[in-house]
C-alpha cells in the first residue's frame, strides 16, 4: 500500500466514524489508546486508535468532532506523530509543551453547551471518568458511554485472541497461586470488602501463575477474575485454550473456569461491597455496581507483584546474565561487520539482536519492539523503524538500540548508545559529532549517580528523579522522559506502581522492586543518546537509627561504549563504578562466550582509570 492510499483510508475511515457520531448525535468522540483491561499494549482487535489515525505508538488519545481530528501524545512521540500525521486531516497536539491544553480541557472550549462528547466506556478508567466528567461539566457538556463503534465501521476487524494459557511452575514463582489468593483474601477483609474484581492482565496472570501470548511482547491472556469471601475464586477466559496443565493448576489453586463472556452475569451478583481499583477498572465495570457499595483502592495485587521474592530475584539475575551474552554476542559482531563493509540498516541490526536472543532455549519473545536508531532517528525516543525508513549504518554513526527480551524466567530491558567507526577513523566521529562525547559523558554520570545512590525505604520515585538529571541540569540539558519504570516477572516490561520520574505518583519505593535506570540526551537530528540498566531495590545490611534504607543491584550486563567517554568530566568515584562494573560483566559473561567474542570483550571493559 502506497503512503496516499494510507493516507486516503484514514480520510475514509474518519469520515465512517464522523457518520456514525452524525446518526448517534454526538460532538464528540474519544478514542483512546486501551483495551479493557487497561493495557499499555493491547491486541490487534483494540488498536482503534491506529486504525483511524495511523499513529501506532503506546501513549496517545484521538479527539473526533465533525469538524476537527486531533491527537494527543507526550514527548517522546512527538517527532513519530509529526511524521505519521503528515498530509492527514490530523492535528498534533503536544502534551505537556508551552500551552498546549489536554483534550478535556480542548472540547469544554470548543464545543458549546449543550454538545455530549461520547467514548466507549470499556476502554477508559473509573478514575479517567471521575477526572473527566467534572471538567466538561462545568462547560455544560454531557460525556456519555457508548459501545463500540469499531464494530460498525472496521470491516476486516482481527477477532478476539484466543492463544494458549499454560501454567508456571513454583520453581520459577517462588509462590503457588493458592497463596497469592489467601494473600489477596486478607486484603479484602481488611477493607471490608466481600468480592475483587480485577481486570488487569498482568495481575491475573501473575496471581494465578499462568502466561499466555494474546499481547504483543506480554506474556498474557484475555481474561477477568473475582474473587468472594463466600465462593471460589472465578476466572472468565476462553476456556477451551487453557491447556489441560493450566486447568489442573487451576484446580489446585480452588479457582472456577468459566467463559469470556459469562463476566458481565457474573458481575451484577457479586456480594457488596466489591473491592475496586479506581485506576485499573474500566468505567463500563464499575458503573454496573452500585457507587455506595464500592471499595476504591489501589489494587492490593500489583503491590505484592512488584515486589518480587527471592525465587524472582534469582532467576531474574540468570535470565539477565543470559541476556547479557547475547547482547555482547551482537555487539561483538556489529563491530565485525563494520570492519567488513557489510551493508547493514536499523532493521537488520534489531534483527540480528532478535537472532542472538532467539538461541537461548528459554526465550519467549522481545519484551517491545525494539529501538533502533541511526543518528538523527535515535533522537526519536520511542523511534520504530520500518522498511521505507530505516536508515543505514554508514560510519562514522552514533547508534542507539534499546530492547528486551521475554524469557520463562525473567524480563529484561537494556539500551546501549555505542560509536561506530571504521578501524582507524575514531577522529572522524568527533568531527561528525561535535559535542557527542560531553553529552553522553554527562548521561553516564547522571546513570552512575542513581545506580550508586542509597535512599530510605519508602521514597517515592518522584524524589529521586533529580539525582540523575543533575549532571545535565547544570549544563542546561536535560531529557524528555523518566528516568525509570517498573518492571515485570516474565511479564509486562512496563510494570507499576513505582515510577522514577518527575511528578509521578506517591507509590513507595519498596525492597524487591525492579526499576529501570535510563537517563538520556536527544540531539534531534543529530543522535539520540540513553544509558539503561534495570536495578533491583536490595536492603543495605547495616542497621540504621533512621529506619531501612535500601539501594540498588544493577542486573543488566553489557559494557558502556568507552569510545564515547570524556574521562575528564569523571570523577575518581565514577570512574571506579565504572571499573568494577566492566570487571563485573567481563567475569560474569566471558567464560561463556566464543575466544573471538571474549576477546571483544575484554577489550570493551579494560579499565578506564
Amino acid at each position: 500500500m502506497t503512503t496516499s492510499d494510507t493516507v486516503d483510508s484514514r480520510a475514509s475511515h474518519l469520515q465512517a466514524l464522523r457518520a456514525w457520531m452524525a446518526r448517534h448525535d454526538l460532538s464528540a468522540l474519544i478514542v483512546p489508546s486501551a483495551d479493557p483491561h487497561q493495557g499499555e499494549y493491547v491486541p490487534s482487535r483494540f488498536m482503534t486508535r491506529a486504525f483511524v489515525s495511523g499513529f501506532a505508538g503506546s501513549a496517545g488519545t484521538v479527539v473526533i468532532t465533525p469538524d476537527e481530528a486531533g491527537l494527543w501524545t507526550d514527548s517522546r512521540y512527538f517527532l513519530e506523530a509529526e511524521e505519521v500525521l503528515r498530509g492527514t486531516p490530523f492535528r498534533l497536539f503536544r502534551l505537556h509543551s508551552g500551552d498546549t491544553p489536554d483534550y478535556p480541557q480542548w472540547l469544554a472550549s470548543t464545543l458549546g453547551p449543550g454538545s455530549r462528547v461520547a467514548v466507549d466506556g470499556q476502554v477508559v478508567t473509573l478514575a479517567w471518568h471521575q477526572r473527566t466528567l467534572p471538567v466538561l461539566a462545568q462547560a455544560k457538556i454531557d460525556l456519555v458511554a457508548v459501545e463500540d463503534p469499531f464494530d460498525q465501521i472496521w470491516q476486516d476487524r482481527p477477532g478476539f485472541p484466543a492463544e494458549p494459557v499454560y501454567p508456571l511452575s513454583g520453581q520459577i514463582t517462588g509462590r503457588s497461586a493458592r497463596e497469592k489468593l489467601e494473600s489477596l483474601q486478607k486484603e479484602m477483609e481488611h477493607q471490608g470488602a466481600r468480592s475483587h474484581v480485577i481486570s488487569t492482565l498482568d495481575d491475573i496472570a501473575w496471581i494465578l501463575n499462568l502466561r499466555g501470548s494474546d499481547v504483543p511482547f506480554n506474556p498474557v491472556f484475555l481474561a477477568y477474575l473475582t474473587l468472594s469471601q463466600e465462593a471460589a475464586p472465578t476466572l472468565f477466559t476462553a476456556p477451551d485454550r487453557v491447556t489441560s496443565e493450566a486447568r489442573e493448576a487451576l484446580a489446585v489453586a480452588g479457582v472456577e473456569l468459566r467463559a469470556y463472556g459469562d463476566f458481565g452475569d457474573h458481575l451484577r451478583r457479586l456480594p457488596e461491597p466489591v473491592l475496586l481499583d479506581p485506576e485499573r477498572t474500566s468505567w463500563t465495570v464499575a458503573s454496573q455496581i452500585s457507587p455506595r457499595e464500592v471499595r476504591l483502592t489501589q489494587q492490593p495485587s500489583t503491590g505484592m507483584k512488584a515486589r518480587k521474592n527471592r525465587t524472582e530475584a534469582a532467576h531474574l539475575r540468570e535470565a539477565h546474565r543470559r541476556d547479557g551474552l547475547a547482547i555482547v554476542r551482537f555487539l561483538a559482531w556489529l563491530e565485525r561487520a563494520v570492519e567488513r563493509d557489510e551493508s547493514l540498516n536499523e532493521l537488520d541490526l534489531a534483527g540480528k539482536l532478535q537472532e542472538f536472543r532467539r538461541a537461548d532455549p528459554r526465550y519467549v519473545s522481545d519484551s517491545f519492539s525494539a529501538i533502533s536508531g541511526i543518528n538523527g532517528n535515535g533522537a526519536i525516543v520511542h523511534y520504530s523503524a520500518t522498511p521505507e525508513r530505516a536508515a543505514s549504518l554508514t560510519p562514522p554513526a552514533i547508534y542507539l538500540i534499546d530492547s528486551g527480551a521475554q524469557y520463562q524466567d525473567g524480563t529484561t530491558d537494556i539500551t546501549r548508545t555505542v560509536a561506530i567507526t571504521r578501524p582507524g577513523e575514531t577522529a572522524d566521529l568527533a568531527r561528525a559529532f561535535p559535542g557527542v562525547e560531553r553529552d553522553f559523558t554527562l548521561v553516564l554520570k547522571g546513570h552512575i549517580a542513581l545506580a550508586t545512590l542509597i535512599f530510605p525505604e519508602g521514597t517515592p520515585g518522584r524524589e529521586i528523579d533529580a539525582i540523575a538529571r543533575t549532571p545535565l541540569w547544570r549544563e542546561l540539558r536535560n531529557y524528555g522522559h523518566g528516568t525509570g519504570h517498573g518492571v515485570g516477572f516474565f511479564l509486562n516490561v512496563h510494570e507499576g506502581p513505582q515510577r522514577i520520574a518527575p511528578g509521578s505518583s506517591d507509590a513507595p519505593l519498596q525492597e524487591g522492586m525492579i526499576c529501570s535506570n535510563e537517563p538520556g540526551l536527544y540531539r534531534p537530528g543529530l543522535y539520540g543518546i540513553r544509558i539503561e540498566n534495570l536495578v533491583h531495590l536490595t536492603t543495605v545490611p547495616e542497621p540504621s537509627p533512621f529506619g531501612t534504607f535500601l539501594r540498588f543491584e544493577t542486573l543488566s550486563l553489557c559494557p558502556i561504549d568507552r569510545n564515547l567517554i570524556d574521562r575528564e568530566l569523571l570523577t575518581p568515584q565514577e570512574r571506579e563504578w565504572l571499573d568494577q562494573y566492566h570487571r563485573r560483566v567481563c567475569e560474569t559473561l566471558g567464560g561463556d562466550l566464543s575466544r573471538e567474542d571474549r576477546s571483544w570483550l575484554e577489550k570493551a571493559t579494560a579499565p578506564i582509570s
